[in-house]
């Protein structure tokens, strides 16, 4: 078997609280593919199939390990791997599963990966000012209009006693957010949708909770509402316990939540950096043909995000799908509006400077492979 899938098969409230990749979460440790995997992960029913070798697939193969996480965030990655699209690019690709994106960004600078799936948050801007080298390459999920994967809910009994029917209306509402609360791109695209109603996300009492925590503290009463994800979003919803007002499409339209990062060693190596770029965008293209029904592969596509992330099929069909570009370009100017907000929260004490910054991104090489296969409407 050319590629190799190393899966992390836990219980699946355990897997699901892995759903938030946009989260800066505690401090980095090891990959979590440094411990052995669990036996069931050799099995074919437990691990996706591996892509049968393309016949043009060069005879040469480049390893490249890539970070993921149980979040459907990382639908390029695995569409790619599953379907041969980085085999065919001369590469034999690696998913390397951790528990959080943070922990990739020391992974990445040290060469233990090639590439990963992160956020750029606080954990990841304070380490670019210290000098962590790393390149920001593609988009790994985007709010795109009608592409809510998170959302503002207020439980049924306040929304229908006429309190919380807009982010203005929830001044002094105790509000469940993912750890660890301000530090997300999610506190900042809640707080770009606050600022629309005139108020803050400082109005909010928020309260950390991990999402299946959240999910229990919502329909429990404990808190007033949740900015709640897939697929607990949907879990909501089916109950009728709460009301979905505002989707964070709406609050920051366009924000990139979630991006692919290479280390400088593959990003310097051209050929192959160019590979996966190609194989990528071939990914995120496919998945965004299938979601708007171009293509019929939506049904084979559900089945490997079940797979992937243990959630059930039937819920899966119903979540909202994840927004990524079709060309891989991630909204630089939304990253730059997340670092103000991070700067007036003071959550990034030592920013990086503009030269650092523009260090780590690197939209070029992007562009350097889109002037090669072209571009498609976004």
């Amino acid at each position: 078997m050319r590629r190799r899938t190393v899966h992390h098969l836990v219980p699946l409230l355990t897997a699901l609280a892995l759903l938030a990749g946009c989260t800066a979460p505690a401090p980095a440790g090891p990959p979590a593919a440094s411990a052995p995997p669990p036996a069931q992960a050799s099995s074919p029913a437990a691990a996706p199939a591996a892509a049968a070798p393309s016949p043009t697939a060069p005879a040469a193969l480049t390893k490249v390990r890539m970070g993921t996480q149980t979040s459907v965030n990382d639908i390029a990655m695995w569409l790619a791997a599953e379907r041969g699209y980085f085999l065919q690019e001369g590469i034999d690709i690696e998913l390397v599963p951790f528990a959080s994106a943070s922990e990739m960004v020391p992974a990445l600078a040290t060469d233990q990966l090639e590439a990963g799936g992160i956020a750029v948050n606080p954990a990841t801007l304070n380490a670019i000012a210290r000098g962590v080298p790393i390149k920001i390459v593609l988009d790994r999920a985007t709010f795109r209009p009608g592409f809510a994967t998170q959302a503002m809910m207020v439980r049924r009994p306040l929304y229908d006693a006429g309190r919380g029917h807009t982010l203005g209306d929830m001044k002094g509402f105790t509000v469940a957010i993912l750890p660890p609360g301000k530090a997300t791109g999610s506190a900042c695209a809640l707080e770009k949708g606050m600022q629309q109603f005139g108020a803050s996300i400082n109005d909010l009492n928020l309260q950390p909770l991990s999402a299946p925590d959240m999910l229990g503290a919502f329909v429990n009463g404990q808190v007033d509402a949740g900015l709640l994800q897939e697929p607990f979003l949907t879990e909501v919803l089916r109950q009728g316990t709460g009301v979905k007002i505002m989707g964070q499409d709406e609050m920051f339209p366009n924000m990139t939540l979630g991006v692919t990062a290479f280390s400088t060693k593959l990003y310097d190596n051209r050929p192959v950096a160019k590979g996966v770029v190609r194989a990528y965008i071939r990914a995120a293209r496919a998945w965004n043909d299938a979601i708007a029904g171009r293509t019929p592969d939506r049904p084979e596509i559900d089945a490997l995000i079940a797979r992937y992330t243990r959630i059930d099929i039937a819920t899966v069909r119903e979540m909202t799908p994840t927004g990524v570009s079709p060309n891989g370009i991630f909204n630089l100017e939304s990253q730059l509006e997340c670092l103000r907000y991070y700067l007036a929260e003071g959550l990034v004490p030592n920013p990086p400077t503009e030269a650092q910054l523009n260090a780590a991104w690197g939209l070029e090489l992007v562009e350097e492979v889109l002037n090669e296969i072209g571009r498609v409407p976004e």
